[in-house]
């Protein structure tokens, strides 16, 4: 099957990105013809190749931090003649990126299926009304060709290491920066060599992390709290943006996709400029934020609702690749990874966490979690399987 495959190349800090479009590349079924939607020149290339292929498939990188990028393909895309798939990035409502962007590109391009990460009742709730078929569970998966154990536990020098951005206030859900906050404050007291920072890391450098701890911390990504509307997220980004003074420049500006395109080591230096300085970026107003504030106004009164945006991510299946043993809070992670067989849970009251350390400090017990991980993931859950879940359903489509 011939296949145009839609991405956005802006940054290289996002290996899930490059691991689906790997996947497809290489997927013997199919013949993809690739369009990077955030070239200028993109335009009469897409219009070309539309003619040319059986069906359409956009990555997530296309809608995950914004539908800028696809936004002037529109027209193009929503007149095809093919059937097409969309994977949906960043399931959560957050300043500038919001779902509703998403359903409202979705609704313009007629989809057959949107490719949710989410449970699939979540999924279905946020994007049922904008497929014209169906909504479809596909989370992330494996890449064994760069996430592979190339140490032995024994060799590695970390017990503990992680590599996230923190989650904002804005999600109501503050588990993960919790738990990673634990670990760098209290693992050296508990005898742990820990390595935990917020300087997300390129592919390779990331595959590098992994196989040098035994161990990582993580939990499901997202959040309890789910809208299509983003109501939340965007009175919370009012009352923020009204009490700080000075000129914020806002995470959906059109200067935005200029800041994509910059290099990694000038976007530091313009943090650095703009974390204090008289113009100041929304994106680091939001990190400095008191999360318990942001909690007690928007979020302390609600219950959980049904449809949540809590999920399995590219973290876990990288980890499970390299044999990393990783300590987590429970969760479902998509009904993938068990309790206590793939991951070592831990309350998040922390009450049981001298057991669980108790659990990874008996290298067999640890190398055990990390193998029967590893061995799940490397069998059932790679990228090649996903890719030929998206082939079934574009073939019965054609």
């Amino acid at each position: 099957m011939r296949v145009l495959v839609g991405y956005a190349q802006y940054t290289d800090r996002l290996s899930y990105y490059d691991d689906w479009l790997d996947a497809f590349i290489q997927a013997p079924q199919f013949d993809v013809l690739g369009v990077n939607v955030a070239d200028p020149a993109a335009g009469d290339k897409l219009q070309r190749q539309l003619r040319e292929v059986d069906a359409v498939v956009l990555l997530h990188s296309t809608n995950g931090d914004t539908t800028g990028y696809i936004e002037p393909h529109i027209e193009a895309l929503a007149g095809r003649a093919v059937p097409l798939l969309t994977f949906v990035g960043n399931e959560v409502s957050l300043p500038g990126s919001r779902i509703a962007d998403k359903r409202q590109l979705f609704a313009a391009l007629k989809p057959e299926f949107v490719a949710t990460q989410l449970l699939i009742e979540s999924g279905r709730f946020l994007f049922s009304d904008v497929a014209t078929r169906d909504v479809v569970a596909i989370p992330h998966a494996l890449n064994p060709s760069v996430f592979r154990p190339g140490r032995a536990a024994g060799a590695r020098r970390l017990d503990i290491g992680a590599r996230a951005v923190r989650y904002l206030p804005h999600l109501g859900d503050d588990d993960r920066n919790r738990l990673m906050q634990w670990f760098a404050t209290n693992g050296a007291a508990r005898g742990l060599q820990v390595d935990i920072s917020d300087q997300r890391l390129n592919r390779e450098g990331w595959a590098g992390h992994l196989n040098d701890c035994r161990g990582t911390v993580s939990t499901e990504a997202g959040t309890w709290f789910l809208e299509r509307d983003d109501a939340t997220v965007n009175a919370i980004r009012d009352y923020v943006l009204s009490t700080r003074k000075g000129f914020v420049l806002r995470n959906d500006s059109a200067l935005r996709n200029l800041g994509h395109k910059m290099p990694w080591w000038l976007k530091s230096i313009a943090r650095r400029v703009m974390r204090r300085g008289p113009v100041r970026h929304e994106a680091l107003v939001n990190e400095q934020l008191d999360y318990t504030d942001i909690f007690e106004r928007f979020f302390a009164d609600r219950a959980r609702p049904l449809h949540h945006g809590k999920c399995i991510s590219s973290r876990h299946f990288d980890a499970a690749g390299t044999k990393t043993c990783q300590i987590m809070f429970r969760g479902r992670f998509n009904d993938i990874l068990k309790e206590d067989e793939h991951y070592l849970a831990l309350d998040p009251d922390f009450s049981n966490i001298d057991a669980v350390l108790a659990a990874f400090n008996d290298p067999s017990r640890r190398q055990g979690i990390a193998d029967a991980a590893f061995e799940l993931v490397s069998t059932q859950h790679t990228y090649r399987q996903r890719v030929q879940q998206v082939y079934d359903l574009l073939a019965e489509a054609a």
